[in-house]
């Protein structure tokens, strides 16, 4: 399972006020659910990696736990009309859930006794 998101900053070793024990890049992003969470970037596209791209996170179970634990990794970088149509079709879908669990709790009527 991989889930798109947009993001906020890129962590690097590299950048300056930031001391790291090793060479990893890290992203903080904002997910189409609106969660915003922090990952590692694959190290193949560590470079390519900027605020405001939008990128396709590995979400599948890691191998070997006996609970299933997300990679939380970002192993995709995209652009264009695909990216952007994505990220539409997955907007469009949270917001629907949004609006019916907002008319799900409107109907239920608390007590008051």
């Amino acid at each position: 399972m991989y889930h798109p998101g947009k993001i906020i900053a890129v962590l690097s070793p590299q950048d300056k006020g930031i001391s790291s024990s090793d060479t990893s890049v890290q992203a903080t992003i904002r997910m189409w659910d609106e969660n915003v969470l922090t990952m590692m970037v694959e190290p193949k596209i560590a470079s390519k990696v900027r605020e405001g791209d939008m990128v396709l996170c590995d979400y599948r179970p890691q191998e070997g736990l006996s609970v299933p634990v997300p990679r939380n990794v970002v192993v995709k970088i995209l652009k264009g009309k695909s990216s952007d149509r994505m990220w539409h079709e997955y907007k469009e879908v949270f917001d629907k859930k949004k609006r019916h669990d907002g008319k799900e709790k409107e109907a239920q009527q608390s007590y008051i006794g």
